[in-house]
């Protein structure tokens, strides 16, 4: 049994919702949210390179650099963003197995950025004094960072989420989703 039209209907329109949503509901604790990560990821970072979290902006400084580079947190809270909603927008899942796969997935986008921003900090201290190497490290981090939530949500969808929602449903687990909203 296939991920049939009904509930791959329920999925998009949970999907789209959620997307609409969580973006708004992530700004009010996302400054909070920097502030924690840019300071384990400043701890990481040796040297005289620097991160400091600025609101809704991450500022990289080094004494060799003019000025400091800043980073739109948002930009790299997308992936968190959209494997929030892949997680609760999917059918077919009971809460508490729900609730598990998000803690774990925010526990591993969390050290995600705080190993991503404090490379890409050493990074920059590293090439503050070579003219064009700064273009390639960015290049380099907007595909990793591009990259990173798409192969995760990916396999988590294939790998877990569609082969349970596709499979048929015993008695047993039609009453369980029954008595449980999902």
């Amino acid at each position: 049994m296939a991920l049939g039209t009904g509930k791959l209907l329920s999925f998009t329109v949970r999907a789209l919702v959620l997307l609409l949503l969580a973006p708004m509901l992530w700004l009010t604790v996302a400054a909070r949210y920097n502030k924690a990560f840019v300071a384990v990821a400043d701890a990481v970072v040796q040297g005289q390179t620097a991160l400091k979290a600025l609101g809704s902006h991450i500022s990289i400084t080094h004494p060799r650099m003019a000025e400091p580079v800043s980073l739109d947190s948002f930009t790299l809270h997308f992936g968190l963003i959209l494997l929030t909603v892949l997680v609760l927008a999917a059918v077919g899942i009971p809460t508490l197995q729900r609730v598990a796969w998000l803690a774990g997935m925010w526990a591993g986008m969390f050290v995600l950025h705080v190993l991503g921003v404090a490379a890409l900090a050493m990074a920059i201290g590293w090439s503050a004094g070579s003219g064009g190497a700064g273009d390639l490290i960015f290049r380099l981090f907007a595909v990793f960072w591009g990259l990173v939530p798409a192969v995760i949500g990916g396999l988590w969808a294939f790998l877990y989420w569609i082969p349970r929602a596709s499979r048929p449903a015993s008695t047993a687990e039609m009453k369980a989703a029954k008595a449980e909203p999902t």
